[in-house]
């Protein structure tokens, strides 16, 4: 038999045998169809086994088209405590047994999905799975490559399937997403193969996700098929799921539009070229602390196959919109990737820091690093990035520039700084330089960054066995123009606590204007120590070292640390105690070790103190010790006490030094800090003071010698000591100890008064006095006793209270402050008590001559002076108290209220009558009250007002201040010689403006007024206007100004104008003899004269004066007072030309009208034109001058008078009745010629008593 033959037997029973397994096969399954139904228990078992979820299958079918078997499934379900697990209505597989055989691997010719809902649950992070204890039938695997890859895709592309109403929930903790696919469809035939689908999000639908694929088989089939697929996603409608899919991620989409576009390609069976195209105009991304948003973002990238590795590219552009983002790309615009098997390596271009920080957690950096940036807090540039996965080691490295970092785990960070950065898994370094302000800081150590002008050194960190190592080495800075050097070590982790090692050298530094603290590493110094250093340690340090060795765990105490610290300080200050003047101008050295500090003053000063051979220290119990010699001036010595916080040296503020004296001693101080009660303190001078002030009381003393200490212990202190020196012209001698201090001296009374501020010349107090007292000093207060004889002091005042040198005069005073009371008293004469705390305010009272045995209370605050002298005569008290009112330098003194009663007001040695007159205080005012004889009203005086003074009376005495007139003496019959004008007064430019109300005056009997009056003084003068005053049926108006004339003189001028009735009326209220009657009355004058007002003297005034009359009398009138009127009295001048007419003899001359003007000159009163006087039977005219200076008459009388009808003659000129019978009888017998004379004109002239008169013509 041929071996064709041979080989066609064993195919032919070969193929008999296949086909016999086939039908038994195909046999098998048909009966397994025929049973389906029954396998759906079993099944809904091993389901349920498979995932631990409640399983139901509602029906099972099976069927075979030939010899392809077919499989349907109905309403499967999955669930798990009444939530769903899977859905699916219904599924449908036929497999295509041929392909099958020939591929290799399971081929379906027809699947059909129809409802198909996958439910996935939100667990920790973003993992989505089924509750536990259900599990997915599927796990995704770690492990990923190309081959397998490829494998599933060639897997997938031989099948059939047409999906519909696919769905996929998302069930997160706080929403609920699904995603929706209505038609997945993957068909085709031996020639090419076709899948596309897509899907959308429900309540969206628009598409979200679109894919489609073209398979050709290759010269194998699908084994080495060509492939090309394009997917394009909507951004916008998938943000939703994305954000559900993120689920507690740090990074979230808040916000996407766009869309992104993939396209892939596979050559031969496997992927070979992969492109992705995205145009997003907005992006938002989002975490717990701020947000990133990227806008305009288009990115192109491929990725490519080069045998067993591949290539990638990506090209990004974006821009960043984050507040507190600095301007600049986010993430590196330019990726390039290489991967081979496991390893593979990515490299960038330039992009801020902080987002490589933002972005750690999602890209595949070395953990070590990613460590590090989420703690550090990097800012910064990357100028190129390198980082990824070789020979199983993470490798990253990085140029950066500018770069800041936080503080990490007491590790110092700091920046800004240029640095190459090398990381190796959990070990990496850093080698850096400063750039512009570079800072540099120890979180546990320094209290604040420090600003260095150069910094340089490098920085490494490891991560082994548990522990984190931080070393510095190399260090070296310019800190603030000091020059810093050292290195540093950090330990920490594997549960234990951590070391910080530190070791600097200091040169050159200034802590002059920067207090020392700030210098050093005040963390580890302890609470006590610290706040010591802390209070202003400063000075120029030229070399200092630090050594440290500190543990670092939580409650670490300064005791567990060892330090060792050396500065040599000059020009330094050492504030040694809170509170306390601190000592300046430092030589010397401060050590500390192991928190025993010992600063050695060669040197130094304090307030003007300078302190030599000093020491402070600090133990570590927190005892501060200070001792050292002291010397300088005392007010630097009292400003230093004075300075400290110790109570009971308050007053030694009121202590000045003139002149610089000296003293010497020693201080010695001693204080626990935790115990500041217990400080104990002694300081002992001596002292040598040419002279010192006390300011409060404005006290001199002069050589002010004596040893002088002040001890501080228990709470307390005391001054102890015994001074001498001179005050007040006198020695005293002071004796301190503890709270009493007594003293004794003698004052001159000059040198007592100039004190007082008040000059010694001219006053009657002259001599000195003995005193002594002591003082006690309480918690409250202090009490006062002082006392004196007043022997050898004499006063020269009005009695009572005149005394010699040699007499004695006890007087005594007690003060208490802390009541505020004060009690004094002048034997006899005079009684004081005070009181600075009451309800009202101060408030005191003195008493002259007399005073209540028990007294109460004034009701208003202020002093109250109460005198009630049975006569009292105002000019002697003037003369001796002028002196004291008119010094300078009296003080600010308490309200004051002056009580005055007398029953005989003296005046040049007149009793003018009773005087109550009480001077008080009011808001803004004051105010006196007057009463008795001679008047009765008020006053008051407003500083604040435009017109401060006011006077209102309502009524005034002038007989008690005028002399009465003396009988026989007339106003002209006495010319005094005129004193020289005085010049214009300064109380006359100073008085305040102010007016004057008097309701009535009275004089000899007669009452008149009101008068009224206002003033305004300036630098020019005095000024008086209005001026108003009634008398009787007149009212006088004018105005008197009172100016300066020069340096040496002054001017007085007045405007007087009366108006009214009966001018009689007036001289009645004047009590002057009424010459005149009369129905109506105009005056005016115009006076001017040298001198003040009360220099009034008609030789030497000028001025006018006219004269209006009407419808009256005068009358005849022989008396001295008479001549008041002058020359307008022409009854008593026709009566001195004897002429006497029957008709007037007992009425007076009747007239109509009386009319003239008259001047005034160098004594002078000359008419301007005559004065006529018409009457009703006869009219004068009155024409010429009278010369005051001389007394004497220069007239020319004009009388108009028919004789012989009215009046008989009965003189005409001077002589006896026998002349004017003579007469009568020439009237009898020329009585016809006489009757033709109707003017007769006569010349008076001579004195004022005894004038001339001849007869000169008649008409």
């Amino acid at each position: 038999m041929t071996g064709w033959r041979i080989v066609g037997r064993w195919a032919l029973t070969l193929l008999a045998l296949g086909l016999l397994s086939l039908a038994l096969i195909v046999s098998a399954w048909r009966l397994a169809a025929g049973q389906a139904d029954a396998l759906r228990e079993p099944l809904e078992r091993v389901l349920a086994e498979r995932t631990r979820a409640e399983t139901r299958i509602g029906a099972l079918t099976a069927d075979t088209r030939g010899v392809d078997p077919s499989l349907a499934l109905h309403d499967l379900r999955l669930s798990l405590d009444e939530r769903p697990l899977l859905e699916l209505r219904r599924a449908e597989l036929r497999l295509d047994t041929l392909a099958s055989l020939r591929a290799g691997v399971p081929v379906t010719s027809r699947a059909r999905v129809q409802g198909l809902t996958l439910h996935l649950y939100q667990g920790e992070g973003r993992y989505w799975h089924w509750p536990r204890p259900a599990e997915l039938p599927f796990e995704a695997s770690p492990d990923f490559d190309l081959s397998r890859l490829d494998a599933w895709i060639g897997l997938l592309l031989r099948q059939r399937l047409d999906a519909r109403q696919v769905r996929l929930v998302l069930h997160g903790h706080e929403r609920r997403v699904e995603l929706q696919a209505p038609s997945l469809l993957l068909t085709g035939d031996e020639r090419r193969l076709h899948l596309e689908g897509w899907a959308h999000v429900a309540g969206q639908e628009q598409t979200t996700l679109e894919v489609v694929a073209e398979v050709l088989p290759g010269q194998r089939g699908l084994a080495d098929f060509n492939a090309a697929l394009q997917a394009r996603m909507e951004l916008s409608s998938l943000a939703e799921l994305v954000r559900q899919l993120s689920g507690d991620e740090p990074l979230r989409l808040e916000r996407a539009e766009g869309e992104a576009t993939l396209w892939g390609r596979w050559h031969r069976g496997a992927l070979e070229d992969v492109r992705l195209a995205l145009e997003v105009p907005a992006l938002a991304i989002g975490h717990d602390q701020a947000s990133l948003a990227l806008a305009d973002i288009r990115a192109e990238g491929q990725w490519l196959r080069d045998g067993e590795a591949w290539n990638a590219w990506l090209n990004l552009a974006a821009s960043a919109d984050a507040e507190g983002v600095a301007q600049g790309p986010a993430l590196p615009s330019r990726w390039r990737l290489r991967g081979d098997g496991t390893d593979w390596w990515a490299t960038t271009d330039g992009f801020e820091l902080p987002a490589l920080a933002d972005w750690s957690e999602r890209l595949p950096l070395p953990q070590g690093l990613v460590r590090l940036l989420g703690t550090l807090d990097p800012q910064g540039w990357v100028e190129g990035f390198t980082f990824g996965r070789r020979d199983g080691h993470w490798l990253a490295r990085g140029a950066l520039r500018e770069v800041a970092v936080s503080p990490w785990e007491d590790a110092p960070g700091g920046g800004p700084l240029d640095a190459w950065v090398e990381a190796r898994d959990l070990a990496g370094e850093v080698r850096f330089i400063g750039v512009g302000d570079t800072t540099l800081h120890f979180p546990r150590l320094f209290t604040a960054p420090m600003a260095l002008g150069a910094a340089s050194g490098v920085v490494g960190w490891t991560y082994a066995d548990g522990l984190t190592r931080v070393s510095g080495r190399d260090l070296h800075a310019d800190w603030r123009g000091a020059e810093v050097s050292g290195d540093f070590g950090l330990v920490l982790g594997n549960g234990g606590p951590g070391v910080l090692g530190l070791e600097l050298d200091l040169r050159d530094v200034d802590a002059r204007d920067t207090a020392l603290n700030e210098w050093l590493p005040m963390g580890a110094f302890g609470e006590e120590l610290g706040e010591w250093l802390s209070a202003g340690l400063a000075g120029r340090v030229s070399r200092g070292h630090l050594a440290l060795h500190q543990p670092l765990f939580e409650g670490a105490g300064a005791e567990e640390m060892r330090l060792d610290l050396e500065l040599a300080i000059e020009e330094g200050r050492l504030p040694y105690l809170p509170g306390w003047p601190a000592l300046d101008g430092v030589q010397g050295r401060l050590t500390l070790t192991d928190l025993s500090l010992e600063a050695a003053i060669d040197r130094a000063e304090s307030r003007g103190l300078t302190i030599r051979d000093g020491r402070v220290t600090l133990s570590p119990d927190g005892e501060l010790a200070v001792n050292g010699s002291v010397e300088g001036g005392p007010e630097a010595l009292v400003g230093y006490l004075a300075a400290t916080p110790l109570e009971g040296l308050e007053a030694l503020n009121d202590w000045a030094w003139p002149e610089a004296g000296r003293l010497e001693g020693r201080l010695d101080l001693a204080l626990p800090l935790s115990d500041p009660e217990a400080l104990a303190l002694d300081v002992e001078t001596t002292l040598d003071l040419p002279r010192a002030r006390y300011r409060p009381l404005g006290l001199d003393l002069s050589t002010v010698t004596g040893p002088l200490a002040y001890r501080y212990g228990d709470g307390e202190g005391a001054l102890e000591g015994r001074l001498d020196g001179q005050a007040l012209g006198g020695a005293v001698t002071a004796t301190l100890a503890g709270e009493r201090i007594d003293f004794e001296g003698q004052a001159q009374a000059s040198r007592l008064l100039a004190w007082g501020g008040v000059s010694g010349e001219g006053l009657p107090i002259t001599g000195r006095l003995a005193y002594r007292g002591g003082l006690t000093l309480t918690d409250a207060g202090a009490r006062l006793r002082l006392d004196s004889s007043l022997e050898g002091l004499a006063l020269e005042l009005p009695a009572p209270f005149a005394k010699s040198a040699e007499a004695r005069r006890p007087l005594w005073l007690e003060m208490d402050t802390a009541s505020g009371r004060l009690d004094a008293e002048l034997e006899g004469l005079a009684r004081l008590r005070w009181r600075q705390q009451s309800a009202l305010g101060a408030q005191g009272q003195l008493w002259l001559e007399r005073w209540p045995e028990s007294p109460t209370w004034p009701v208003r605050p202020g002093l109250e002076i109460g005198w009630r002298p049975a006569r009292f005569d105002p000019a002697p008290w003037a003369a001796a108290l002028a002196p004291l009112v008119q010094a300078d330098g009296a003080g600010a003194s308490p309200a004051l209220t002056l009580d005055l009663a007398t029953d005989c007001l003296l005046l040049e040695g007149r009793c003018l009558g009773s005087l109550r007159a009480r001077a008080t205080p009011e808001a803004g005012r004051w105010r006196l009250d007057l009463g008795g004889s001679l008047a009765e009203g008020q006053a008051s005086y407003r500083p604040a007002s435009t017109r401060p003074l006011a006077i209102e009376l309502e009524s005034l005495d002038l007989d008690a201040l005028l002399p009465a007139p003396s009988e026989g003496v007339a106003l002209f019959e006495e010319v005094a010689v005129p004193p020289a004008p005085e010049p214009l007064a300064d109380w006359a430019r100073r008085l305040p403006a102010g007016r004057l109300e008097v309701a009535s005056l009275a004089r000899q009997g007669q009452r008149f007024g009101p008068l009224s009056a206002e003033w305004q003084a300036t630098e020019e003068g005095l000024r008086l206007a209005p001026l108003r005053l009634t008398l009787g049926e007149l009212e006088a108006s004018g105005e008197l100004v009172w100016e300066a004339a020069g340096a040496e003189a002054s001017l007085t001028r007045g405007r007087l104008a009366l108006a009214g009735g009966d001018l009689g009326t007036a001289l009645e209220r004047l009590a002057q003899p009424v010459a005149i009657r009369n129905a109506e009355t105009r005056v005016d004058a115009r006076l001017a004269w040298p001198g003040a007002p009360w220099q009034f003297d008609l030789a030497r005034s000028r001025g006018s004066l006219e004269v209006n009359l009407t419808d009256g009398h005068f009358r005849y009138i022989d008396s001295p007072s008479a001549k008041l009127i002058g020359l307008l009295n022409f009854d008593n001048l026709l009566r001195r030309l004897r002429l006497d007419f029957s008709d007037v003899t007992q009425r007076g001359t009747a007239f109509d009208s009386v009319m003239g003007v008259a001047t005034l000159y160098d004594g002078i009163l000359e008419t301007q034109g005559p004065v006529e006087v018409r009457g009703p039977a006869t009219s004068f005219s009155l024409d010429g001058q009278v010369d005051l200076a001389r007394r004497e008459l220069d007239h020319h009388l004009a009388v108009t008078l028919p004789l012989s009808q009215n009046l008989p003659l009965a003189a005409v000129v001077a002589g006896a009745p026998v002349v004017g019978g003579a007469l009568f009888i020439a009237h009898r017998l020329f009585g016809g010629v006489i009757d033709r004379v109707t003017r007769i004109h006569y010349r008076v002239e001579g004195p004022w008593t005894s004038p001339r008169i001849t007869l000169e013509d008649a008409e």
